[in-house]
């Protein structure tokens, strides 16, 4: 008696392989796109790997879902062409270029030459499509792998033209700075995800200065502030010192000298058995003007208004009494914090460091050093003028970048930014129209999780439009430091073409960061 069914697979795997070939020989993908052709369109564009670095297990849940939803919507009768991507820009490819030619960071591609790097960028920039194609088909996720959308294409950059044009008609865009978390030898911020990755145990400065209080004519009256920092690189660039306005702050005697700090410290920096010369509350405190730790960075540049509030106390409710001394030195170029609180007063931003996170030349004592190698220096110098409390070096998590573990810092970065505050009612909208799965991670703003801190808050305020070292993938025309009022030089947004529009040759095809870096506006000004 003939058999009814087909013999069963020796294996899952020869299953799985079996269902493949059928699928290649069937021709089924290509099937289904032309049996949905009339359907309504449900648009797939995949959401491009970096074709340099080869697939993981992690991607095979990603592709995985797309897969499923991508199915669903061509048996409901839709037609889903599936676009496949490759994404050719950003640190993956310039670190992997790096290694080839053995260098590392800007100065170094400049060294060699723009060109020369952007070559190599090319050489490698697509090295593994072919297994990420077979890892796809593998793994039973379709794609149309025969007109992808790539990165570095023209076609690709001048839709990112129209999308900034657009954003930027509607009023959006902003000049200002953000405190990121940036890695100096890369050259870029990272994301708070980006951050999370690679914390690491390391040993740093626990430093406790002493800055003695002045009147307005610059005369000492006798009364020190004890401060604490963990950064004594960022003293350089101490523009206020901020207390808690509900602490109650103690005066103190020690070793002939009057030491103000949290009264709630006291015993923990002097022993129980320290008695306190007086309680004064913080405001008190509040207005008072100290001696500047460091008087090297100039302030001409800033108006006079600005300088005369700074180097005084202000109000801060963030600060706290669990450690170090209740009252927190503040430099509003390295920090979020400290940035808020500079912005509230208006008080000058003093950034002293350039973008390898060095102190710039002509700096005394530290000029031309990296920034945490510097903290030796500026405490021994501290300690010669008798304003070092207590000094030690105490075993923290600090965040390093990922990829090249460089310690990060953060630093006030300038850039250009989207005002997503402008459209947070409509965000909220359109995030309750989701059908979420599970729905606890987003049903509507009104429920605990992630999206509500991203449109409750609108991220940061702001989206950056640069994140880059010398250049970006994708060149934008004249975004320049002439003018603060619009991204380009002197001609606005109308210099951008429409997408429609085949203004750039084939010849712009740039993976790399630096192929804009020697493009210059009609003003000069380097484009970025």
């Amino acid at each position: 008696m003939a058999a009814r069914y087909p013999e069963l697979p020796a294996s899952t795997l020869a299953l799985e392989e079996g269902i493949l070939e059928s699928w290649r020989t069937e021709k089924t993908f290509v099937r289904s796109l032309e049996q949905t052709a009339e359907g309504e369109p449900f648009v797939f564009y995949e959401g491009p790997p970096t074709a340099n670095g080869r697939p993981g297990i992690h991607h095979v849940l990603a592709r995985t879902l797309k897969d499923a939803v991508a199915r669903f919507r061509t048996m409901q009768g839709r037609h889903v062409p599936r676009i496949a991507g490759w994404d050719t820009h950003g640190l993956p490819v310039e670190i992997e270029a790096e290694k080839r030619l053995g260098i590392s960071g800007r100065r170094d591609i400049e060294r060699i030459g723009i060109a020369r790097f952007n070559e190599v960028c090319r050489e490698s920039v697509l090295l593994y499509t072919d297994e990420w194609e077979r890892f796809s088909a593998r793994i039973g996720y379709w794609l149309d792998y025969s007109r992808p959308y790539i990165t570095y294409h023209a076609e690709y950059i001048e839709s990112v033209w129209w999308l900034i044009k657009e954003i930027a008609d509607r009023g959006l865009m902003y000049r200002g700075h953000k405190i990121l978390p940036y890695c100096p030898r890369c050259g870029t911020g990272l994301s708070s995800h980006e951050v999370a990755l690679g914390y690491r145990d390391v040993k740093d400065p626990s430093l406790y200065v002493t800055l003695p209080l002045v009147g307005e004519n610059g005369e000492a009256d006798g009364r020190e502030l004890l401060v604490w920092t963990t950064t004594p690189w960022t003293l350089v660039s101490n523009t206020a010192l901020a207390v808690n306005p509900e602490l109650e702050y103690a005066e103190v005697e020690h070793e002939g000298r009057r030491l103000i700090l949290a009264a709630a410290r006291v015993a923990a920096l002097f022993g129980s058995e320290q008695p306190v010369s007086r309680g004064l509350p913080a405001t008190e405190l509040i207005g008072l003007r100290y001696q500047r730790p460091f008087d090297w960075v100039g302030t001409t540049t800033f108006p006079a208004e600005s300088v005369a509030r700074a180097w005084h106390v202000f109000p801060a409710e963030w600060v706290s009494a669990e450690e170090g001394t209740g009252i927190v030195h503040t430099a509003p170029a390295f920090g979020a914090d400290d940035y808020a609180l500079g912005q509230q007063h208006d008080l000058p931003v003093l950034n002293p460091v350039d973008d390898r996170g060095a102190f710039v030349e002509g700096l005394p004592l530290v000029g031309g050093k990296f920034v945490k190698d510097a903290d030796v220096d500026l405490v021994i110098e501290l300690k010669r003028r008798g304003q070092v409390f207590r000094s030690s070096r105490e075993e923290h998590s600090y965040p390093h970048c990922w990829r090249c573990g460089s310690p990060l810092l953060y630093m006030a970065r300038d850039s250009w930014f989207i005002r997503t505050t402008q459209l947070r009612d409509e965000l909220l909208a359109n995030n309750r129209q989701i059908r979420w799965h599970p729905p606890e991670v987003g049903v509507d703003a009104s429920a605990s999780g992630w999206r509500t801190t991203w449109t409750g808050r609108s991220p940061a305020a702001a989206t950056g439009v640069r994140r880059c070292r010398s250049g970006c993938a994708t060149p934008i025309p004249g975004t320049c430091r002439c003018s603060d009022r619009s991204p380009t030089c002197g001609n606005g947004w109308a210099r951008f073409p429409s997408p429609s529009i085949r203004t750039v040759p084939s010849s712009t095809s740039i993976p790399g960061r630096a192929a804009t870096s020697a493009a210059r506006g009609p003003c000069g000004a380097s484009r970025r």
